[in-house]
């Protein structure tokens, strides 16, 4: 199912031309101040768990479906999709160290690492990426040394491993992030905005996240929305790949 594929890729593109941050100017902060703030703004928790609704977008087929997740932060990321919030679709469980799902319309399951993000993006990628895409952070690390300013973005760019250009963008107002973008050398690329946050129960969660992906002359969109949120429940994360399934291999 390809909205899982690309849920499992990751993320963002482009940002405008931006200059060098001044530190002249006192709309300007220096990129320590900057990311002091923006941790401040990441949500602390240990479990989140609800309902989400994604939409899966491309030139000849669109698609709307209801998906239950439970996130475990940093061991653990679990989806159940549904079809009309009926129709039993497809599982995911993903841990640091491993990558399974099954699909019940072609009876087929994965069961490995992360590869399929991987193939897409061209390098290593791993839980941590995934989870800060999902969450609202930063997939990687930002370098202060590499951050401009444009118009009300601090935005931060780097290459990552020589051949993935990424980019983050900053809301400049309230120090949340407002985009991420990747690229690689074959000019694909996966884009995911952050237009909306919410606050529960003291947590800065974003409330829709917006992702374009660009392979070849393929574009596919896809729109998450967080319907509900609950913080720090005890959770399981039952998964069992049916019998007589076919295996994906890469």
């Amino acid at each position: 199912m390809k909205l899982f594929l690309l849920i499992l890729c990751l993320s963002f593109v482009g940002c405008k031309s931006s200059k060098q941050l001044s530190e002249s100017s006192a709309k300007e902060k220096s990129a320590r101040v900057v990311l002091k703030n923006f941790e401040k703004n990441q949500s602390d928790f240990k479990t989140v768990n609800g309902r989400m609704r994604a939409s899966y977008k491309s030139e000849d087929q669109s698609q709307s479906i209801s998906i239950t997740y439970r996130i475990e932060k940093d061991k653990a990321i679990w989806m159940s999709a549904k079809l009309m919030g009926v129709l039993p679709l497809a599982k995911i469980y993903i841990t640091p160290d491993r990558v399974q799902y099954y699909e019940k319309l072609e009876g087929t399951y994965f069961d490995g690492d992360f590869s399929l993000a991987e193939n897409f993006l061209g390098i290593k990628v791993n839980f941590q990426n995934l989870q800060n895409l999902l969450i609202g952070n930063a997939m990687f690390e930002l370098d202060k040394k590499a951050m401009l300013f444009d118009e009300n973005d601090y935005v931060f760019t780097q290459m990552i491993e020589n051949t993935l250009a990424y980019a983050a963008k900053i809301n400049a107002d309230n120090f949340k992030i407002k985009s991420q973008s990747l690229l690689n050398t074959k000019q694909e690329s996966l884009e995911i905005n952050y237009p909306r946050f919410q606050e529960v129960n003291g947590h800065n969660f974003p409330s829709v996240i917006e992702l374009k992906a660009k392979k070849l002359d393929e574009h596919i969109q896809i729109d998450i929305e967080y319907k509900t949120l609950t913080f720090d429940e005890d959770l399981t994360f039952p998964f069992s790949i049916p019998n007589n399934y076919i295996e994906i291999k890469l």
